[in-house]
């Protein structure tokens, strides 16, 4: 089991929180994200994914309605 002892916080919400981990042995690190007492783990390029589709799925949910910049 993964303690967040060493954990840099990136990101502290109301509704969640972002961490990135210590090094593993292969020298790498993760992205954590905590949200309602779940802690799910990325490597930076599955996080960098989720932050693109975040950013896609944002885009469509809100367009802007009528013609804001004409």
């Amino acid at each position: 089991m993964r303690t967040r002892r060493g954990w840099k916080e990136l990101y502290d919400g109301e509704d969640h929180a972002i961490y990135e981990t210590e090094k593993n042995k292969k020298g790498e690190k993760d992205i954590v994200l905590s949200i309602r007492g779940m802690f799910v783990y990325f490597t930076p390029k599955e996080f960098s994914e989720l932050i693109d589709g975040v950013k896609n799925a944002s885009d469509t949910l809100f367009q802007p309605k009528g013609g804001c910049y004409q």
